[in-house]
């Protein structure tokens, strides 16, 4: 199976060494990566939109490889308030529990951003007693996001090891140990809670347009003649539109626009294995669809601002895609049991989420400035409207079949998956 992320770390080392090599580019008015991708199809000619997300967002001078904790170019929920770290743990714990397992276990993080969320997932299973026999594995490419992680959650930083499957290792505020790795594959394979919340939106994706004769082309990116970046279709298919397209796709004749990506697909396939394999079981929070989306979705944000132009200043901004959830759950359910997608706004309520709220609200007594905060960062974690995320983002869980008869017992549907 191909590993998630090898290919990332390989195209690092490449754009590092290609980058390098050219020492009289003029780096005051222009964007290096952009003249490096604008090098790289003259010489060999137009790239997907797969290879031009991988560049930007992970090589050496990629979106994540510059990152620091002052560029806010999107706000995550656990960001906005307490409130979704305690549903997930209140979830996590209630399943755990269900499941009768009482010996060593892992949560595994996938994509930890700030580490926020994750400090607000252990703060709230503090609370039930719930640190026993745990340690934490976080699966992070970028360096400085996991100094950024580590201060966060351990109050220090270490240095970077190269002699073992991790890269670094320290313990949390609550003594429990911590690791940080870079494939997946690293990772120990034990009985292990995996979640992941807007990691898989970031992944690079294919773009496919439908013609008039119903078959699909691919988008590229190329060069005009003003030498600007442009996006282009392929002249005829080719092997991704053949091979990469589930067929269930090109039997609807109403998708025009499709998107995919190849790393989400393995990504899910390799925590569903594990699951299957160790124990344990896992949930996906992003923003996606179930496969009814009619357009593309691809887009960037800068400064909590959507970019205007999508090929300009690579790796100046945060680019992603939404992520389909039909594709995903249809890639494993023949495997293992999987639930949803479910909006956010239905997880968070069905878990207790406007009775906590209420509580805190009651907490912060006549501080009504804070009571205003707190009540404007929960409405946009469930709000409907366009611009809140209790619509646009969509939670799934999955589950190994072994744990079938435990969840008929509770009527079918792990907590908060039943419609």
């Amino acid at each position: 199976m191909v590993v998630l992320f090898r290919s990332l770390k390989q195209l690092r080392r490449f754009t590092t060494q290609t980058l390098c090599l050219n020492k009289n580019v003029d780096t005051k008015n222009e964007n290096l990566l952009e003249k490096f991708i604008k090098d790289k199809i003259k010489v060999s000619g137009p790239i997907t939109v797969y290879e031009y997300m991988q560049t930007a967002a992970s090589s050496a001078s990629g979106y994540y490889n510059k990152f620091n904790n002052d560029d806010g170019d999107f706000i995550t929920a656990p960001e906005l308030c307490q409130i979704f770290g305690e549903t997930i743990a209140i979830w996590i714990y209630s399943e755990l529990m269900y499941t009768g397992w009482k010996k060593d276990w892992q949560i595994v993080e996938c994509g930890p951003g700030s580490g926020k969320l994750m400090s607000d997932v252990l703060q709230s299973l503090r609370r039930f007693d719930s640190l026993k026999n745990l340690s934490i594995h976080l699966l992070e490419v970028s360096n400085s996001l996991s100094e950024i992680q580590e201060k966060t959650l351990c109050g220090s930083v270490t240095k970077v090891v190269n002699d073992k499957s991790y890269y670094r290792h320290n313990k949390t505020f609550d003594g429990i140990d911590i690791y940080w790795y870079k494939l997946i594959d690293d990772i120990p394979e034990n009985f292990s809670v995996f979640f992941c919340n807007e990691f898989l939106d970031a992944l690079p994706i294919h773009q496919f347009i439908r013609n008039d004769a119903k078959k699909f082309k691919e988008i590229y990116i190329n060069l005009n003649e003003q030498n600007k970046l442009v996006f282009m279709e392929s002249k005829a298919g080719n092997i991704h539109t053949e091979g990469m397209i589930p067929n269930y796709i090109k039997e609807r004749d109403s998708i025009k626009k499709y998107e995919i990506s190849p790393d989400a697909g393995t990504f899910i396939t390799q925590i569903t294995q594990r699951i299957i394999n160790y124990g344990g079981f896992g949930i996906l929070i992003d923003y996606g669809h179930n496969g009814e989306r009619q357009s593309f979705s691809l887009r960037g944000y800068k400064n909590h601002k959507e970019v205007e132009d999508l090929l300009k200043n690579p790796g100046e901004y945060d680019i992603t895609a939404d992520v389909n959830f039909e594709y995903l759950r249809k890639l494993v359910e023949k495997d293992a049991l999987v639930f949803g997608p479910i909006t956010q706004k239905d997880f968070i309520l069905r878990l207790g989420g406007a009775m906590r709220v209420k509580m805190l609200l009651r907490a912060l007594g006549n501080d009504e400035k804070k009571q205003k905060q707190l009540f404007d960062a929960f409405n946009i974690l469930v709000g409907q409207e366009d611009e809140k995320m209790g619509l646009k983002f969509k939670a799934m869980s999955i589950f190994p079949k072994t744990l079938k008869g435990i969840l008929d017992k509770r009527g079918g549907y792990p907590l908060a998956f039943k419609n």
